[in-house]
């Protein structure tokens, strides 16, 4: 059971939405005035607010004074003739639903919401490796709140896989690289999944975690994402729980574990001196071709500090490779990017 703030100024829309999700098994409290709203949430503190209203700018110019830490998600749920333009908020994690809708996918769509704010609010993930004894127990009491959430009637997947790529964008726009960095770092990966030959399925398992590697982001603050002055030893360590913390969001919305492996270790390096210290069979080779296309992108684009051209990160690449990165990664993004110069023979007369 969730707790639910539900913000409709309209009955008959808003006590329908009630009676569906009290009969899920959820809390919810209803709120008919958008005044002062936030206000409410700070005394409730729901998992979620669920607001049934035709415009979005009046409850999201209230959102900004919000609860302190990682602050409900918010769903709006809209008629499809209310749909003008898609609601952001830079502090929180937004999604929608347009009505006539089936009661499964708003149901889902609430339980994947619930999920990201549990998942996150948990602690535990941990500054180590994920075999940490933390870890485990985190593990063991996610798996048995999930279970414990699960409905009687199988629900979609549908609204669980676009929540996470909701959170994913989310995570995207609040990161210090310029826009489009996901979109980016998938397109690298394809190039390096070409150059190696991977087969469909493990390309496939490669470019869906690009799109999502970096969603356990949305754990973090903002301001030690975007800190250009060297992170003191507590934001390090903050920093690098983010690839645990996307795998655990990966496994409670997306039933792929193969693509949650990939997003854990994309930080791992060769040589054993990344995040969690893996290195050789125990990380996917999916992982090596991520940490590369990602580490490229971050030399190119970074708004921290002073960016490479192309070449000169493809060198530095190229300098680092068996060591920092994988050596077959490099070569196949470098021979995407920098072809190499041929020699053609020449014909003799």
């Amino acid at each position: 059971m969730a707790r639910l703030l539900l913000l409709g100024p309209e009955r008959q829309r808003a006590a329908a939405l009630r009676t569906m999700l009290a009969r899920d098994g959820h809390q919810v409290t209803w709120l008919r005035s958008l005044e002062n709203w936030a206000a409410h949430e700070r005394e409730f503190l729901p998992d979620l607010v669920v607001a049934a209203v035709a415009h979005t700018d009046p409850v999201l110019a209230a959102a900004a004074d919000r609860c302190s830490g990682f602050p409900p998600p918010l769903l709006f749920v809209q008629r499809e003739a209310d749909f003008l333009r898609e609601p952001r908020d830079e502090r929180r994690l937004v999604d929608r639903l347009a009505s006539p809708f089936m009661s499964d996918e708003l149901l889902a769509r609430v339980d994947a919401l619930v999920t990201v704010r549990q998942v996150v609010d948990r602690d535990g993930a941990g500054d180590s490796a994920p075999e940490h004894q933390g870890w485990t127990k985190l593990r063991r009491r996610l798996s048995g709140w999930l279970r414990s959430r699960l409905p009687e009637e199988e629900r979609p997947a549908g609204p669980y896989l676009e929540v996470a790529a909701r959170v994913a964008a989310w995570a995207d726009r609040r990161d210090a690289f310029e826009p489009g960095h996901a979109a980016r770092v998938t397109s690298f990966c394809g190039m390096i999944a070409e150059g190696l030959g991977m087969d469909e399925q493990e390309t496939t398992r490669l470019l869906r975690a690009a799109m999502l590697h970096d969603i356990g982001k949305v754990a973090l603050p903002v301001e030690v994402l975007h800190q250009k002055q060297p992170l003191e030893e507590d934001q390090r360590r903050l920093i690098r729980t983010h690839p645990a913390r996307g795998a655990a969001l990966l496994r409670a919305l997306d039933p792929d574990e193969s693509v949650a492996r990939v997003v854990l270790y994309h930080h791992e390096r060769p040589d054993g001196s990344g995040y969690y210290g893996k290195s050789g069979s125990r990380v996917p080779r999916a992982a090596y071709a991520l940490a590369v296309a990602e580490s490229y992108d971050a030399m190119t684009s970074s708004l921290l500090g002073r960016t490479l051209e192309s070449g000169p990160a493809l060198d530095t690449l190229q300098q680092r490779k068996g060591a920092a990165y994988d050596a077959d990664c490099v070569e196949a993004l470098v021979d995407a990017l920098k072809p190499r110069i041929r020699s053609i023979p020449l014909s003799r007369v």
